[in-house]
């Protein structure tokens, strides 16, 4: 029998999809923080290391959609099985290398691979939300931020202890665990995501759908500073290191947080264009208080609101996308969601680099307004689907 007909206990789907998100975001909790220390070690200038950090991000631009819109053709958790030990291979490949170009070059491929995994992640996730196998995505994919916080501490300690030389071959490890990962998650249920026949005309996406993607973009985009400058930041006006740490891992306990319990809201449907609106409230707030420099214990509550600025914009944003997009292209509307949000991202990045120069925490003002754009797109994608019931009743 397929596997996709067999009935499978609620509490066993959770897991498999829990080890799945888990084991995607390992490597991601390693590269963030770390890729850079072994791309420093190499020998790489500062500013050969920033071109080398924004391939990722460009490629997700361009690429994004394209291979996660494989998906719609091929089966998700094959594909992304395939992604991420293609991803394996390249690490391996890229461990001994020692110039920029060969670097740069296999970074890029292994940024083409990882552009798919976290969106075919969240198809398969929410694929069974919809067919209601699962009930809550948020306490599937919570584990993907408990990975991440795991592995930046594992990754400090491994660096301390043997050198950053051993960084590759850790991120080739993660993603080879994330390929069988992949291997044992459940197909898309029969009927939900059908593959689209070869030269068959599939539907295309609306002005509604276009609307929620770029207030997600925008919303998720005020994270740019914070990501880029806080630390920077706090530590010049005497926060200390220990601080700076708590402060981003209040932010993630408090995303965490979200997803245990209000992972529900993944379920909503077009209910989710109001908690993307409720973020971009959230964001305007806590990032326009962030720039007076409201002192450390100010700081921690702002932290807090990382809740809501991401955790319920994500969730928000996964219902109201995959309510809007067309029945059989679920997986090129991730695809899509992605590379908005790297191309929004990579601007505000770059504008943010400049901003912090010239106005310090004023970086933090400057997201107010990229918040209030969200929360009008929002708003508009809200008027237009006015009356539509989604998965939640109206909106």
């Amino acid at each position: 029998m397929s596997p996709s007909l067999r009935t499978e206990p609620p509490r066993l789907l959770a897991v498999r999809l829990s080890v799945m998100h888990a084991l995607n975001f390992l490597g991601v909790g390693f590269y963030l923080p770390f890729f850079p220390v072994w791309l420093g070690s190499k020998g790489l200038s500062d500013v050969e290391i920033g071109y080398v950090l924004a391939i990722p991000i460009l490629v997700r631009v361009f690429v994004a959609s394209s291979v996660t819109g494989l998906g719609d053709r091929l089966r998700p958790n094959i594909l992304l099985a395939l992604l991420n030990a293609l991803a394996a291979a390249i690490y391996f490949a890229l461990a001994p290398q020692a110039q920029l170009v060969p670097i740069a070059a296999l970074t890029a491929l292994s940024a083409i691979a990882l552009s798919g995994v976290v969106p075919l992640a969240d198809v398969l996730t929410t694929a069974q939300v919809k067919a209601g196998a699962l009930k809550d995505y948020g306490r599937v994919r919570l584990w993907g931020s408990v990975t991440f916080v795991l592995s930046n501490l594992a990754g400090g300690y491994l660096i301390a202890r043997h050198g950053a030389w051993l960084i590759p071959l850790v991120l080739a490890g993660s993603s080879s665990l994330a390929a069988l990962a992949a291997l044992q998650a459940p197909s898309p249920p029969l009927g939900l995501s059908p593959a689209t026949p070869r030269g068959a005309s599939v539907a295309g996406f609306g002005l509604s759908f276009w609307l929620a993607v770029g207030a997600a973009a925008c919303v998720n985009a005020t994270h740019a500073a914070v990501y880029a400058f806080s630390s920077l930041h706090w530590r010049s006006i005497g926060f200390s290191g220990e601080a700076v740490g708590w402060l981003w891992a209040v932010a993630v306990l408090a995303e965490i947080a979200v997803f245990l319990f209000a992972g529900s809201i993944a379920a909503r449907g077009l209910v989710g264009l109001r908690w993307i609106a409720i973020a971009a409230v959230a964001a305007a707030l806590r990032f326009g208080a962030m720039s007076a420099d409201p002192g450390l214990a100010v700081t921690f509550l702002l932290q807090l609101l990382h809740g809501v600025t991401f955790g319920c914009m994500h969730l928000g944003t996964l219902a109201a996308v995959s309510a809007l997009a067309p029945e059989a292209r679920r997986a090129a509307a991730q695809g899509r969601l992605v590379a908005a949000s790297a191309l929004v991202m990579g601007l505000t990045t770059i504008l943010s680099g400049y901003l912090y120069r010239l106005f310090g925490p004023g970086v933090f003002l400057a997201m107010v307004p990229v918040a209030l754009l969200g929360l009008v797109l929002a708003a508009l994608a809200i008027l237009r689907a006015r009356g539509d019931t989604g998965y939640g009743g109206r909106i």
